[in-house]
């Protein structure tokens, strides 16, 4: 049976991959997508970059600003639930699937209204307030972190299955040759997002003249606007080191390195999960909910990371790398069970998982429907 879906949310990269990778695993599958997300977000360019039909709302962010935003922002929502509305209609939407951020509230509050089901998708440890908000209206929620199935209160309509991967970055991943045991030189990725992390690039440069004492290769993916400086340093450190704006084939670094100094966004958390890759993780100080500690947290508690403190200084920073990083260098046993505990996080078939799961809930659905009618 084929069935029409709406997948809600986006604003940024960890809400929109995982939004196009539900929608490829439907199509797949013979199943019909439209995205409902803002008019300012990430999803303006990648829905339609991959051959989705994207209705863009005017909604705006209500969380983290001013008073005076708030209202505004939640006017807005309010505004765009008729238009949400609308674009179910036109779709003959069956479900709604939320992936989270402030794009998803219209839509999520128009299904509430229409009686359609409503799935949630939650990737990080500390769910988002939409997801919070409208959890008590879920049908299904898919959480990747069990303590996040607590925190929505939800746990009698929950299953872990992962973080839904666009099906090229897990065949990306599976096409790798099996991890190399760690053995010096070590090898060492460094990397903070698609504009970097300036907080990572400065502590790193401030360690470069201590690691080069280490037996260490960096790879450094740093953004575009620190890359001439990570690289002096690294050079006038004598560091051997290959230091790039932005690295487009990750996967092949992921299986190249022996341990990461990264971020822990959802999407990040899942990556290195699927390549078993231990990490070093450096929350982003910003992040709303301070979710991304609570990532880093759920990975330290499991064995598979260890999370970096002290790094708002470079200096004070540059020393917690390299002292970390040493004493891993001096225990490799250590590093192989990080890996073997980073791979247990895997889950390479979320996307179908859950869109299976969603199909079920249909279903069922469907087949109460017409047992009502017989009788």
């Amino acid at each position: 049976m084929k069935h029409r879906f709406a997948i809600a949310g986006g604003g940024t990269g960890g809400h929109v991959m995982p939004a196009l990778a539900l929608g490829e695993a439907l199509a797949q599958d013979g199943h019909k997508s439209v995205f409902l997300g803002s008019q300012r977000g990430l999803e303006t360019k990648l829905v339609p970059e991959a051959g989705f039909e994207l209705v863009a709302l005017s909604s705006g962010q209500v969380m983290g600003r001013g008073l005076l935003g708030k209202i505004s922002g939640a006017l807005a929502i309010l505004g765009t639930v008729a238009g949400a509305r609308r674009a179910l209609k036109q779709h003959r939407s069956e479900i709604v699937v939320s992936v989270g951020g402030y794009a998803a509230m219209p839509a999520t509050l128009a299904a509430v209204l229409m009686r359609l089901p409503i799935v949630l998708v939650e990737p990080n440890a500390v769910p988002g307030r939409v997801n919070r908000l409208t959890a008590r209206f879920a049908k299904r929620v898919f959480p990747a972190f069990d303590i996040a199935a607590d925190r929505l209160d939800a746990r009698a309509r929950s299953e872990v299955l992962g973080v839904p991967l666009r099906q090229a970055l897990v065949d990306g991943f599976a096409s790798k040759d099996a991890r190399r045991s760690p053995t010096a030189p070590f090898r060492l990725l460094v990397f903070g997002g698609s504009q970097g992390a300036r907080q990572i690039n400065e502590a790193m440069m401030a360690a470069a003249p201590r690691l080069a004492a280490l037996e260490v290769e960096v790879f450094h993916s740093t953004g575009e606007a620190d890359q001439g400086r990570v690289s002096e340093a690294y050079e006038k450190a004598g560091l051997p080191a290959t230091v790039v704006a932005f690295e487009r084939n990750l996967p092949a670094r992921y299986a190249w390195a022996d341990i990461a100094i990264c971020r822990a966004g959802a999407l990040t958390i899942a990556e290195l999960a699927l390549s078993g890759l231990p990490a070093l993780l450096v929350p982003y100080p910003y992040a709303a909910d301070d979710h991304q500690a609570a990532n880093a947290h759920e990975l330290e508690k499991l064995g598979a990371a260890r999370r970096l403190r002290g790094l708002e200084d470079a200096e004070a920073g540059g020393a917690v790398i390299v002292k970390t990083l040493s004493e891993l260098f001096a225990d490799s046993d250590t590093l192989v069970a990080m890996q073997r505990a980073s791979r247990t996080m895997a889950r390479p078939n979320a996307a179908r998982e859950i869109t299976a799961a969603c199909c079920a809930l249909l279903e069922g659905k469907a087949s109460s429907i017409a047992a009502g009618d017989a009788s």
